[in-house]
């Protein structure tokens, strides 16, 4: 498929979940996709974006390998965008990588700086609580890769933790029981 030809098909659909799934699949079946979806995102479109971002989110959640050739535009459009309802799918994508893509395949040091920062990012900034949890299992996933990461990670969850929803404290006091033992 062209990249027109899926730029007219992302925009013909509408954020219902049978919608983004047929999207998904698309993706999960011709992963080239990947590649104009990522682009769609930088390019500053916010419907075309969100809209790409939506199929992104349905085939990566079920193969995050399918990345994998994709990593660097993923990472390049990762620090680009500003789009609140992308940066929530692309935390999510986050935490799929440092889980279950680390399991069975190797980020570089790079790669992980790139995730790290936007993480980071994303958990001290103004973000809404969905990305704030998936960016700090982010963090968490990737606390054994460097030393410096559990300090900072723990320093940051205990600055917020009082100010937080009761969404956020969950989450935090999970990951701040697993960094104290």
């Amino acid at each position: 498929m062209t990249e027109e030809k899926w730029a007219v098909k992302v925009l013909q659909i509408s954020s219902r979940l049978s919608d983004r799934k047929a999207l998904g699949q698309e993706i999960s079946a011709e992963p080239e996709l990947i590649n104009y979806s990522l682009k769609f995102i930088q390019q500053g479109s916010e419907e075309l974006a969100t809209k790409a971002a939506y199929g992104l989110d349905i085939a990566l959640r079920s193969d995050i390998k399918l990345l994998k050739p994709y990593l660097d535009p993923f990472l390049n459009a990762l620090q680009k965008n500003q789009i609140e309802t992308v940066s929530r799918i692309f935390s999510k994508i986050c935490e799929l990588l440092t889980s279950k893509f680390l399991k069975s395949e190797k980020l570089s040091k790079a790669e992980r700086e790139q995730i790290l920062s936007k993480c980071f990012d994303w958990l001290i900034g103004n973000e809404k609580i969905a990305v704030k949890v998936f960016a700090m299992q982010s963090i968490y996933n990737l606390s054994e890769t460097e030393s410096w990461i559990p300090g900072e990670l723990k320093a940051q969850l205990e600055l917020q933790f009082d100010a937080s929803s009761a969404a956020f404290q969950s989450r935090a006091k999970s990951i701040l029981k697993k960094l104290e033992s």
